[in-house]
């Protein structure tokens, strides 16, 4: 009798060890499809327009999205970085929490079943007043050819045969584009960054000689232009220090001039305004590999 007792009593702690782990594996249990099923009305229910959703860890993002597509619109999905949006609405799993909201403040915290949704509040935010990106795409500019001053119009083209590279292959030109003299393309696309996000931009093809020269009327009113370039991540590995030159002009001046580096990435930089209100003009000059550069410029 003494023998079983002790036998028994030897058991507890590896009950207690056993216990231990099916706690432990069903904490780290992803959740199953019928979780994000379930999660998606909640999802939309506190979705706001302006409001990007934020997935940790970034491996289930996918998953959300068959869920809930409603919850991220193309333009949030492809935005070029987080400083223009006020909020975030945030979905974690496993505990995890997106290192990008990190500094922002949480407003409010709910739990649905295996996910906890937080609303973060970015009080740093920089509202956009004008999206050259949105502007191309609906075709709110004028495209030139520019050799040694002498402007020739490229033709915005509604039905072109839309080509692309596929999987790591050029980035894809759309039917609705602009093309000029020498075979050089002008469109809205996307390229993904070092991290594989999304990016809506400009797709540029520079010319041989001079430059491509994007101009935009009646910019409102702001302080700055925030801009964002760069090359498909992948085609753009192993290229050193092969470089773009990008620059911005307004009111007869050039506000500044940006030499991206295209194995940078993904990069960001700003410029002041010469006028609070007027014509912009983006002017992009040949260089050593000219497909796939891309870039985005909004004001704020």
């Amino acid at each position: 009798m003494k023998r079983n007792l002790s036998l028994l009593l030897g058991l507890v702690p590896l009950l207690g060890l056993a216990e231990l782990a099916l706690h432990q594996y069903f904490a780290t249990r992803a959740p199953g499809f019928e979780a994000y099923a379930a999660l998606a009305p909640e999802l939309t229910k506190l979705k706001r327009p302006g409001m990007p959703v934020v997935v940790a860890p970034a491996w289930a993002e996918p998953l959300v999205r068959q869920a809930a597509p409603e919850a991220f619109p193309i333009a949030e999905l492809t935005r070029p970085d987080d400083t223009a949006f006020s909020r975030f609405l945030e979905v974690s799993l496993l505990g995890s929490s997106a290192p990008q909201l990190a500094e922002f403040p949480v407003l409010e915290t709910l739990q649905r079943g295996a996910f906890t949704l937080r609303v973060h509040d970015n009080p740093r935010a920089m509202p956009v007043r004008f999206d050259f990106v949105t502007a191309v795409g609906s075709g709110e500019v004028e495209v030139f050819n520019d050799v040694a001053g002498e402007r020739t119009p490229c033709k915005l083209t509604e039905h072109a045969r839309p080509t692309t590279g596929g999987l790591h292959g050029p980035v894809t030109r759309p039917q609705s584009r602009y093309e000029c003299l020498g075979a050089g393309v002008v469109a809205v696309t996307l390229i993904e960054d070092e991290s594989y996000r999304p990016h809506r931009c400009i797709l540029v093809d520079p010319i041989e000689k001079g430059e491509v020269v994007l101009r935009f009327n009646s910019v409102p009113e702001s302080a700055r232009l925030v801009g964002f370039a760069g090359k498909s991540a992948f085609r753009a590995r192993g290229l050193g220090g092969v470089s773009v030159d990008l620059s911005v002009r307004e009111a007869e001046r050039e506000l500044g001039q940006q030499r991206v580096i295209v194995a940078d990435g993904w990069s960001r930089f700003e410029l002041r305004r010469a006028a609070p209100f007027g014509t912009v003009e983006v002017a992009v000059k040949r260089f050593s590999l000219p497909e796939d550069f891309c870039f985005a410029l909004e004001a704020r």
